[in-house]
């Protein structure tokens, strides 16, 4: 019984994501294109909001609470967020929670409608992998969104961690941020991998926590490892707090 209800659950998630992001997207984009008839800039901070908006209003309609610890920096400098990986939920958590960051994705997504529209607006840079001479293009083009305002957001690990321990980062993942000194916003994740495990397609009713960091500056250290060794263990240290609190919740309930 529980499993149809899961099923059904997540039927309910499904159809309304795409009626959001197709057609509650057209009329968000006809709007901001209404607006920057007249002002570019706040077409722009329109269709963010609208983004950031639903990034939040996603996990409202599924009935799942989001728990934030910590508050995202008030400063005009820009940053990237590197977080550690639980589910495909990661994106609008990190979207409506913490901001309305740009990806580095496959160029495949660049297909997808609906989904295309508002890579375009966050920013979003789209790799074609397997050409390497296209992804170094690519890569440089981040750098100078980078230098532009536009944040990132990083998932070092490479993949979800189906039990939502902290997996090694890949070599010389951080190293736009090593190279060009772009200060990294930590962030902690758990219990996504809980709502949505990797390999599975049913969405369950459980409570996500976050935690977002402070600052971490690239200057303060001497090589791409160290600082990757450093925000690991920035990240796992909030991870450990974070679980702390869901078993506090449940012994509480």
């Amino acid at each position: 019984m529980r499993k149809i209800g899961s099923f059904f659950y997540t039927l309910y998630f499904l159809i309304g994501a795409v009626i959001y992001i197709v057609f509650y997207g057209a009329i968000v984009l006809f709007i901001g294109f209404l607006i920057g008839l007249f002002n570019k800039n706040l077409s722009r901070r329109f269709v963010v909001g609208q983004i950031e908006t639903f990034g939040r209003m996603a996990f409202k309609l599924l009935g799942i609470k989001v728990y934030v610890y910590g508050e995202k920096p008030e400063i005009g400098e820009n940053y990237l967020v590197v977080a550690n990986h639980q589910s495909a939920l990661d994106i609008p958590l990190i979207i409506g929670y913490v901001a309305p960051v740009a990806f580095i994705a496959k160029k495949e997504l660049g297909k997808v409608p609906g989904i295309n529209w508002f890579l375009k607006y966050l920013g979003s840079v789209l790799i074609e992998r397997g050409n390497i001479r296209k992804t170094a293009m690519a890569l440089k083009e981040v750098v100078k969104k980078l230098n532009d305002g536009v944040h990132f957001i990083l998932f070092p690990e490479g993949t979800r961690s189906p039990d939502g321990s902290i997996l090694p980062f890949k070599n010389r993942s951080l190293e736009i941020s090593y190279k060009y000194k772009v200060k990294i916003l930590p962030v902690s994740i758990w219990g996504a991998h809980e709502v949505l495990p990797k390999k599975s397609l049913i969405i369950r009713r459980k409570p996500i926590y976050i935690k977002i960091h402070e600052l971490v500056d690239p200057n303060q250290f001497d090589s791409e490892e160290e600082l990757r060794e450093y925000v690991r263990n920035v990240i796992i240290e909030g991870v450990k707090f974070l679980e702390g609190r869901n078993l506090n919740e449940k012994s509480n309930s």
